[in-house]
C-alpha cells in the first residue's frame, strides 16, 4: 500500500514536471488589447434637473416631462434610461467610472451640489456660455476637486429632449444630444 502511494506520488511529480516544462517552452500568442472607450453621457442618481415644475431628480423623470433649457423654451422629455455598471464591467473599463463635480467645483454655487457624471457628459463652465457646444466632463478632472469617483457598481441615468438643448442639472448647463445614444449600427 505504501509503496502503491509512492508510486502513485512519484508518477504525479514526473507529470507535473513535464507539464511545467512543456509550458514554459511553448510561446503563448500574443494577443492585441483593444482600448476600450465610453461613450455614454449621464448623471449619477440625485442629480436634479430643471422642469416646468421645479427641481426633479434624474431618476424619476418621466416621459413627456417638460425640461427648461437654456433658451427658456420648455422640450418634453423622449427617452430615459437606466445603464447599470457592474464591478467586472468597471475593472475593465475604468474611463466609465464616474467624475465627481464637487459643490461649487466650478464657480460659486455651480453646481448647487456634489455631481457624479460620466465622463463624456458635456458641460458649460460658466466661464464657456458663449461656446456653441460644452466640454466633456473629463476635460475638467484635475482642475480644483474635480476627479473620478470609483465604484464597485454604478447607475448612469441618461435622457433626452429628442433635439440637441441644453438644460439645467444641479446648477451645470449641460447639452443632450440624442445622437450620442443611438446605436453605431
Amino acid at each position: 500500500m505504501v509503496q502503491q502511494e509512492s508510486s502513485v506520488s512519484s508518477m504525479l511529480q514526473r507529470v507535473s514536471a513535464e507539464c511545467v516544462s512543456r509550458t514554459e517552452s511553448t510561446p503563448v500568442p500574443s494577443q492585441a488589447i483593444k482600448p476600450s472607450f465610453w461613450s455614454l453621457p449621464g448623471f449619477g442618481a440625485g442629480a436634479s434637473v430643471l422642469t416646468a415644475f421645479g427641481h426633479v431628480p434624474i431618476e424619476l423623470l418621466r416621459l413627456g416631462d417638460p425640461i427648461k433649457t437654456r433658451g427658456g423654451e420648455f422640450f418634453k422629455v423622449k427617452h430615459v434610461d437606466a445603464v447599470r455598471l457592474d464591478r467586472r464591467f468597471l475593472l475593465t473599463h475604468p474611463e466609465a467610472q464616474p467624475i465627481a463635480i464637487p459643490k461649487n467645483g466650478l464657480d460659486a454655487n455651480i453646481p448647487n451640489q456634489t455631481t457624479l457624471v460620466s465622463s463624456r457628459q458635456k458641460i458649460r463652465a460658466p466661464s464657456q456660455f458663449s461656446r456653441t457646444i460644452g466640454k466633456t466632463a473629463s476635460y475638467y478632472v484635475g482642475r480644483g476637486c474635480i476627479a473620478r469617483k470609483y465604484h464597485g457598481y454604478f447607475t448612469y441615468h441618461v435622457f433626452h429632449c429628442g433635439k440637441p438643448c441644453t438644460v439645467n442639472v444641479n446648477g451645470l448647463w449641460v447639452d443632450l444630444e440624442p445622437a450620442t445614444l443611438e446605436s453605431p449600427d
